[in-house]
């Protein structure tokens, strides 16, 4: 049976500079009710999507996206039917759309809806990673929030520089700038609701100043208009890798990770193939010399035996010189929940 740590155990045993990599269960395990895809897919509305949705028995939409994109590669060869590869090629470019629109409609209006027991907590557990570089699958923008609670507060703040600038002619957004002295430290390595692509094809993200209006409303005003975020939600880690090389601000970000040196942590995901295009990334780098992983509830659950699997994978594939692979329970990492007796 694979050993499970504590997560302070980890912490301990890390004495090099810890790098982090969150993913869907940093938001999940805050907001459950909001941030899983059983129920971002009960606020599909379009029938034929449901639909498929159905056929599947599955509320993953990125699995439906991939068997949308299958399809597509099946009826490729097939001269006669470009009218159903047409329509299978929009209804995965819709339901790509219905994701974005569904998590930005889903997601917490403000940053008031975390208490500030919450957010003290979650800035301990980011504490640890302060000198190194971290990295979020997740679109929403719970840690964002997080970064900027403690700006105008009695605490320092956490160092945080995710490489956008000031654009003097609209306060309301901010420009991402090439990192070229290495100062930026927070990537959203699949993009991000609060991030857009502009018509001279500039990397912008919204911010709360001078707008009177919160992130998530503007965000939802841009949908509205058809302006979508820069935001990868393709099925197969090779269509996630394609559309990342084809973005300046995206490519850099998954770049980075191979300058990067000392020990990694992922915690948060369930370490799904469709993401193997950043694990093989992370694992290629010879200088990460430990890489902690998280696990949700017990080693021996289905979940958990799948990530132990799959780690010992690695384990054979990147077998480098003083490479190691530690478990720990996510639950021990109290992100969200260290004051919640108090």
């Amino acid at each position: 049976m694979e050993n499970v740590l504590d997560f302070n155990e980890c912490i301990n045993q890390s004495t090099v500079k810890k790098h982090l990599i969150i993913g869907n269960g940093f938001s999940v395990d805050l907001f459950p009710e909001i941030f899983n895809y059983k129920k971002l897919a009960e606020k599909i509305t379009d029938l034929k999507i449901k639909e498929i949705f159905k056929e599947f028995n599955t509320s993953d939409f990125e699995f439906v996206v991939l068997k949308l994109t299958d399809s597509l590669r099946v009826l490729n060869y097939y001269d006669n039917e470009k009218d159903i590869f047409n329509k299978v090629k929009a209804d995965s470019e819709k339901l790509k759309e219905i994701l974005i629109t569904v998590i930005s409609e889903s997601h917490p209006e403000n940053p008031n809806l975390i208490t500030d027991e919450q957010y003290r907590s979650c800035f301990e557990f980011l504490k640890h990673f302060e000198d190194g570089r971290k990295y979020t699958f997740n679109y929403d923008l719970i840690l964002y929030w997080v970064y900027m609670h403690f700006l105008d507060s009695e605490i320092t703040p956490l160092k945080s520089d995710d490489g956008f600038r000031t654009n003097r002619d609209d306060d309301s957004m901010v420009t991402w700038e090439i990192d070229r002295e290495h100062s930026q430290n927070l990537y959203y390595i699949h993009g991000a609701m609060h991030i857009f692509k502009d018509e001279n094809a500039s990397i912008q993200k919204y911010t709360w100043v001078n707008k009177n209006k919160t992130i998530g409303q503007q965000v939802k005003d841009s949908i509205d208009e058809n302006k979508f975020p820069v935001f990868i939600s393709e099925g197969t880690t090779e269509h996630k890798l394609k559309r990342i090389k084809e973005n300046g601000y995206l490519s850099r970000s998954f770049s980075s990770i191979k300058s990067i040196t000392g020990d990694f942590f992922i915690f948060g995901h369930s370490i799904r193939d469709e993401d193997d295009h950043v694990f093989e990334i992370i694992n290629s780098n010879k200088s990460l010399k430990k890489i902690f992983i998280s696990l949700h509830g017990k080693a021996e659950s289905e979940s958990g035996k799948k990530i132990i699997d799959k780690i010992n994978s690695w384990r054979v594939l990147y077998d480098f010189k003083g490479r190691e692979y530690i478990f720990f329970s996510s639950a021990s990492a109290n992100v969200w929940k260290k004051y919640q007796s108090e």
